[in-house]
């Protein structure tokens, strides 16, 4: 009998991912099982971590940024976004020290971000954009901010270090963000979801050849994070939070206000892929802030077959 493949999941230990968390927690339960292939999670710190793990083979599949999966794909990678792992919930928010009392503020000043192509830095960049400010890298000389990637845990340890408040805030997936909050560092601007309603931000990403081979054990796996979607969906109860406690290994009282406040959504029918919407971000991306080098063709890229498919017998 031919051995079930495994699924080998780079991801952040981010709310984005919480899907994928406590879906790992209950096969590891035995809450549930799968029949056509084995789950292992690989937990990075970085998002250069998560890409290097698939270019170089160490992982098969990740929960990765649009923006990062979109380059990857144009550069050669035969991957498939498959489905969206959330809507919206990150946040923005200033550092208490740095004098920052209202957006034009942050000129002159840094801000953190997790990576350039990811969605907080492009929402961050469109924010700026509405007080006239430019947001750039340090030795960009016609940028009125400037942006620094950091890996996400990092950020709230570096303002607390911050000796000559030269860093502004940051933008960043939860629960980073409510932590800073919670310990008293920084105030949040504002929710990504006030400023992009329902906006996509992480996609699942799968190995093509896997899919060509293993087409049981995608459909299988993409039913299970539906289910694990609508479980969150349905009931952001105690079991919930003790869960994505264990997974983000933060206070349960923050992480009950980024599912409470940030408009962070898992609701299946909202993880179908919207190629429109990634149109959105590539576009942006690529021709206002030339971060994204080439465009790709989304038809190709997307395959929305497998969650639709499964929304479509689950009568969803």
């Amino acid at each position: 009998m031919k051995d079930n493949p495994c699924l080998r999941i780079g991801h952040l230990k981010i709310v984005d991912h919480l899907i994928l968390g406590i879906a790992d927690l209950q096969l590891k339960n035995n809450e549930i099982n799968l029949s056509h292939s084995t789950l292992e999670t690989l937990a990075m710190n970085s998002w250069e971590q998560v890409c290097d793990g698939l270019k170089e083979g160490d992982i098969n599949s990740a929960f990765i940024t649009a923006p990062l999966a979109m380059d990857l794909f144009a550069k050669g990678l035969d991957i498939r976004v498959l489905m969206f792992t959330h809507r919206s919930g990150s946040v923005i928010v200033k550092n208490k020290a740095a004098g920052i009392n209202n957006i034009a503020d942050f000129k002159g000043k840094t801000v953190l971000v997790p990576s350039e192509l990811c969605i907080q830095n492009m929402l961050l960049h469109r924010l700026l954009s509405t007080v006239g400010l430019k947001l750039g890298p340090h030795d960009d000389i016609n940028a009125d901010v400037a942006g620094e990637v950091v890996n996400p845990f990092l950020m709230t340890e570096l303002l607390m270090n911050d000796q000559d408040d030269d860093i502004a805030g940051f933008a960043v997936a939860e629960p980073f963000g409510s932590e800073a909050v919670d310990k008293g560092i920084v105030t949040k601007v504002c929710t990504s979801q006030s400023l992009w309603k329902d906006h996509p931000c992480c996609v699942f990403v799968l190995n093509k050849s896997f899919m060509g081979h293993y087409l049981e054990a995608v459909k299988e796996i993409i039913s299970l994070f539906i289910q694990t979607g609508q479980r969150i969906e349905n009931a952001k109860d105690d079991e919930i939070l003790s869960m994505a406690h264990h997974f983000l290994g933060q206070k349960k009282k923050v992480i009950q206000q980024v599912l409470l406040e940030t408009g962070i959504g898992f609701n299946p029918s909202l993880l179908i892929p919207d190629i429109e919407a990634l149109n959105i971000i590539q576009n942006y991306m690529t021709d206002v802030m030339r971060v994204l080098k080439n465009k790709i063709d989304m038809n190709h890229f997307v395959d929305s077959t497998f969650i639709t498919n499964t929304l479509s017998e689950a009568g969803q």
